[in-house]
């Protein structure tokens, strides 16, 4: 019997918390989503990104190495498809504004329930299909 499911969407994690990095993966793979890999800082969610090419990015902004705002327009011209989503603990005033303009598509703060983010990811990724 053929499953009209669609395919799982491909997500990478990016966050400095190991602690948040398995919560999201625990959730998310349970949402017919695929965490396909996971940054601890920007430079590596460029560097994964550019291997991946993932549908869409989880990225905090706080991080060491390369923050979210540096990393940014780096994901989108590495590929330009990839929705980002930022999750922060800041508050949504000048950083979400920056990372607007800087290309991601929404902003959220670290708080949001985990459904919410779930169909965030599939309402951004699959409204272009």
């Amino acid at each position: 019997m053929a499953t009209t499911d669609p395919d799982p969407l491909r997500i990478l994690i990016a966050d400095d918390s190991p602690d948040i990095r398995l919560l999201l993966r625990m959730y998310l793979s349970g949402s017919k989503l695929e965490v396909v890999g996971e940054a601890a800082d920007g430079k590596q969610a460029v560097e994964l990104v550019t291997l991946e090419k993932p549908d869409a990015v989880i990225l905090d902004l706080s991080m060491p190495v390369m923050d979210g705002l540096e990393a940014i327009p780096l994901i989108k011209e590495a590929s330009p498809q990839t929705k980002i989503v930022v999750l922060s603990g800041f508050e949504a005033d000048r950083m979400a504004e920056a990372a607007l303009e800087l290309g991601a598509e929404r902003y959220l703060q670290k708080g949001v329930g985990l459904g919410e983010i779930s169909q965030l990811l599939w309402d951004l990724c699959r409204s272009d299909s």
